[in-house]
């Protein structure tokens, strides 16, 4: 910040009213001191403040990304089975098989709560003890598939091809729109009359 000090000094008779005049432009740029040393003579001084502009503070701009987090918990590595035929163990919670050709893959033991296997082929593929909870199987092929001991809490089967497939050792209580139609086209293992799981 920079001071300026001006002094005015008339010497000889000034009108009054152009003195109040001159005192109150004065006023208005600062601070102002008048002192008169005679009757005829008036010093007036005035200082004014002159403020250098601030320099303008670096402003950091962040930047960001909201990332939703979806519902699978599934890897690419996990999906790559598909390839291999081989989804053993795999982690495959929520993924969309809609409309695929999946026949002769064998899902045991794996994680497949939520996933869609609408209008899929599914012939001959294994799911046995694979978690298939809340599994949509609407409209898929799922000729000669075995699920044994598979958990099927509200798994939906409207309008699947359940024919040859092995439902044993599972809780059908909870399985969603299957019908007797569908049931009686199910394998199952009998001897003696007795219901048997391999």
């Amino acid at each position: 910040m920079k001071s300026l000090r001006t002094v005015f000094v008339q010497r000889g008779p000034i009108p009054r009213v152009l003195v109040v005049i001159g005192l109150v432009v004065l006023a208005a740029c600062g601070d102002v001191e008048v002192t008169s040393e005679s009757s005829d003579d008036i010093v007036a001084t005035t200082t004014v403040e002159i403020v250098a502009p601030a320099e303008p503070t670096p402003t950091t701009t962040v930047e960001t990304t909201t990332t939703t987090v979806p519902v699978t918990t599934t890897t690419v590595l996990d999906v790559i089975c598909i390839k291999t035929t081989t989804c053993q163990y795999a982690n495959l919670v929520g993924v969309d098989f809609s409309r695929l050709k999946l026949d002769f893959i064998n899902f045991s033991v794996a994680n497949l709560g939520g996933a869609s296997f609408v209008g899929a082929n599914l012939n001959n593929s294994i799911f046995i003890r694979a978690d298939l909870s809340a599994v949509n199987f609407e409209g898929a092929s799922l000729k000669n598939a075995d699920m044994t001991a598979s958990v099927l809490s509200a798994a939906s089967f409207k309008g699947a091809n359940l024919e040859g497939a092995v439902l044993c050792d599972v809780d059908l209580t909870t399985v969603l729109e299957l019908t007797k139609a569908q049931l009686d086209q199910v394998k199952k293992f009998k001897t003696k009359g007795k219901v048997y799981c391999p």
